[in-house]
């Protein structure tokens, strides 16, 4: 009878460590099937109501989605590193862990978009539509973001070493804590017309400023590094 008890006893607490196991463990994140077909197919997959487009962790480097639809979707934890996202609308969208490296995003729709801990190593962002999206700890490091819209975007500590910022549009953008070693926000001529980087009323409280060149930039407002506010229209920290 003891032996029985034993048994029992035994037999529950597996049960119990198998149920712990199985209710404590996240589940795994995969990309619905049906919508990464869709989208293969159609170079379309938005979400909608009560549906949304789920390419979370997929696999798409090197893939060619230009112009694609993707609003709304959610791509967390996907691998994009090397594709081509010209043109293709990626507002609202959920790129939060993304590999975007070295991809070719000119002239995208990423407005309103969480990019999170996303990864734009050496990615082209030309033109870039990245208006009130969070970057807030992006790895930017050595991205070209030539012309690109970040106004009100949120780049708290986010790494931009090394970063191109020509005639970006930076007002009211959050740059506390930012890195911006060697970054190149100087104004310039392009095009025949003169790009302006605008810092404008931007938060760069405690970011690091090193060898940045912001010459000519536009700095009305701005909260500087040391927490005071600038005045004047431009401030050379090169």
């Amino acid at each position: 009878m003891k032996r029985v008890l034993r048994l029992k006893t035994l037999f529950a607490a597996l049960w119990a460590i198998v149920l712990f196991t199985l209710y404590s463990t996240p589940p795994a994140i995969a990309a619905n099937a049906e919508d990464l077909s869709q989208l293969l197919k159609d170079n379309w997959c938005v979400s909608f109501l009560w549906k949304q487009c789920d390419l979370s962790a997929v696999d798409l480097h090197g893939a060619n989605l230009q112009a694609a639809k993707l609003s709304g979707a959610n791509l967390s934890g996907a691998n994009l590193s090397g594709a081509n996202l010209k043109d293709a609308d990626l507002s609202d969208a959920d790129l939060s862990g993304a590999n975007l490296a070295n991809a070719d995003i000119l002239g995208t729709d990423l407005s309103r978009s969480n990019l999170t801990e996303a990864n734009f190593n050496r990615t082209r962002l030309w033109d870039a539509n990245l208006t009130l999206a969070n970057l807030s700890r992006a790895n930017l490091q050595d991205a070209n973001l030539l012309d690109s819209r970040l106004w009100g975007s949120n780049l708290t500590e986010a790494n931009l070493t090394d970063a191109t910022l020509h005639g970006a549009d930076l007002q009211y953008a959050n740059l506390a804590e930012t890195n911006l070693t060697n970054a190149d926000l100087h104004s310039f001529f392009f095009r025949g017309s003169k790009q302006v980087t605008n810092l404008s009323n931007s938060n760069l409280e405690g970011a690091n400023l090193t060898g940045a060149n912001l010459r000519g930039a536009l700095l009305v407002g701005t909260i500087m590094p040391d927490g005071s506010i600038n005045e004047e229209m431009g401030v050379n920290l090169k």
